[in-house]
């Protein structure tokens, strides 16, 4: 005779207020952890690194009626290009640096909103795994990082987490007898995993694993629905821009994404600490105790998974969490910001392990891994914040002219990005991201290093001797071989050199 299969344990779930108790305590949580990682109200105007300005840029070069694809270079789809949207057009009636810190604080909004998200997602496996998974993300370095500024992975997360409670109330309503209300459910759950997809191509993966888990598990007509509704989403948002820009987007999305050159093989022990989510614990003293600390989270992750896979519950997140994580390995290149990526699936996974402790540890388990996350991530660590010298660097710059930089939150952070658009000034957007669709490739078809590209030098050479003056920062990554670091000694003049910003004006004749 067979053994009769196994059954999930049964779960009390909390009660409403419970649940919205513990939802609003979370948002708190992790507004503040992200308030305090970005630096409080001076992080909000500072500069956060290049990715930040891209994407801001975008979205104000946008509302200035340029087309992504056409008449710029953008290597993503436009998804959070249009969620920056409304804060983009706030530049038509203040000043750049006020709505860049608005967009800033969305993010932190965003944030809070995906930690409530988990919250829902865990509920229906009680009161210890909502708190767990809603604390952990709340605290997690990894999404904290990634949200603390306009990124792409806040979205990501936010869409894969929505899509899945809209997918839970579809599922939950098609089980009553009577409804028919469901199929609506999963049409709009579909089209938010849907809308992850044009954020960032990474988002048809949960998309992907998502529809596959809701064939298995309810069938194909259920199945059916979702991808309706995501092929629909993503059709919407795709289509103005794909019929305007034709080849290009494909060439710059896809194509650009896949040829990018991997960074070095030895990354795979950096990209597993960001995943753990470490961060700068100041309590970790040495190299030893912080790769200790890793494994240690790590270990903890994986022994979740094994009991919650056993268990029977959490088993979507348990597939994601893999699935995911293959692919933040694999990727050519990885940015810290990109571990927020697997956040969502990580705290989920742990949370259903939790709730299949037996009742008597339940809680104390549950602190434990509370605590011990609060600690490792390195979120309670102080943040040292420099002032950004946005009013001395604005004081040096011409009150004419088209200004230049080699990071567009340069123009954002000193007010002078959509004066130039509304001058017709030209706005590259991604300077950088111009290597890997200009110039020369090896071999194998993949763009050469910046360094070794001659066609991007010139052209990142004629852009940043073009204007009336030029914003330099990146002293790292910027690429420039020492032939473009020369000329651009030889034909402009440094007036002013703070906070690690050079203003650049073009030299007088001999």
């Amino acid at each position: 005779m067979s053994p009769a299969p196994r059954t999930p344990r049964l779960v009390v779930r909390p009660s409403p207020a419970t649940g919205w108790a513990v939802a609003a305590g979370v948002a708190a949580l992790a507004f503040l952890v992200r308030w305090h990682v970005v630096g409080g109200a001076v992080g909000l105007r500072g500069n956060h690194g290049y990715d930040d300005g891209v994407y801001f840029s975008s979205a104000v070069a946008f509302v200035h009626g340029l087309l992504p694809y056409r008449d710029f270079l953008l290597l993503h789809p436009p998804g959070s290009m249009l969620a920056l949207t409304p804060f983009a057009a706030l530049t038509w009636w203040i000043e750049d640096s006020d709505a860049l810190v608005a967009a800033r604080a969305g993010f932190l909004l965003v944030g809070a909103a995906n930690a409530v998200l988990v919250t829902r997602v865990a509920r229906r496996w009680g009161t210890a795994a909502m708190v767990v998974g809603g604390v952990l993300y709340a605290v997690s370095y990894a999404a904290a990082w990634a949200e603390r500024v306009t990124l792409l992975e806040p979205w990501g997360s936010l869409c894969l987490l929505g899509g899945v409670v809209l997918l839970l109330r579809g599922l939950d309503a098609g089980r009553h007898p009577t409804a028919v209300a469901g199929a609506g459910w999963l049409w709009a759950g579909g089209a938010v995993l849907g809308l992850g997809a044009t954020v960032k191509i990474w988002g048809v993966v949960p998309l992907a694993v998502v529809a596959a888990w809701v064939l298995v598990t309810a069938g194909w007509r259920v199945a059916a629905r979702v991808a309706a509704g995501a092929v629909a989403a993503v059709a919407v948002v795709l289509a103005p821009f794909a019929v305007a820009a034709g080849a290009d987007m494909f060439r710059m999305v896809v194509l650009d994404q896949l040829g990018r050159p991997r960074q070095s093989a030895a990354d795979l022990e950096q990209r597993l600490a960001w995943i753990a989510g470490t961060g700068d614990a100041e309590w970790v003293r040495t190299p030893t105790a912080q790769l200790a600390l890793v494994w240690a989270v790590l270990g903890v992750v994986l022994v979740g998974a094994v009991v919650a896979w056993v268990g029977r519950r959490g088993r979507l997140w348990v597939a994601l969490l893999v699935v995911q994580t293959v692919v933040l390995v694999a990727s050519p290149s990885a940015y810290q910001q990109y571990a927020a990526f697997v956040v969502p699936a990580l705290v989920l996974v742990l949370a259903a392990a939790v709730s299949l402790v037996p009742v008597r540890w339940r809680e104390a388990v549950a602190a434990v891994l509370c605590l011990g996350f609060t600690l490792g991530a390195g979120v309670t660590s102080t943040q040292r914040v420099t002032p950004f010298p946005a009013a001395e660097l604005r004081a040096a710059l011409p009150a004419t002219g088209c200004v230049r930089a080699d990071s567009p939150v340069l123009l954002a952070l000193t007010d002078v990005l959509s004066r130039d658009l509304r001058a017709g000034c030209e706005l590259p957007v991604d300077l950088s991201g111009y290597s890997y669709d200009v110039g020369t490739r090896d071999a194998a078809g993949d763009p050469v290093p910046r360094r070794e590209n001659a066609a991007w030098q010139r052209e990142a050479l004629r852009y940043l001797t073009s204007g009336s003056a030029t914003l330099l920062v990146r002293s790292v990554g910027n690429g420039f071989d020492a032939t473009t670091v020369r000329t651009l000694d030889e034909e402009t003049t440094t007036v002013l050199e703070r906070g690690g910003v050079r203003v650049l004006v073009p030299r007088e004749g001999p």
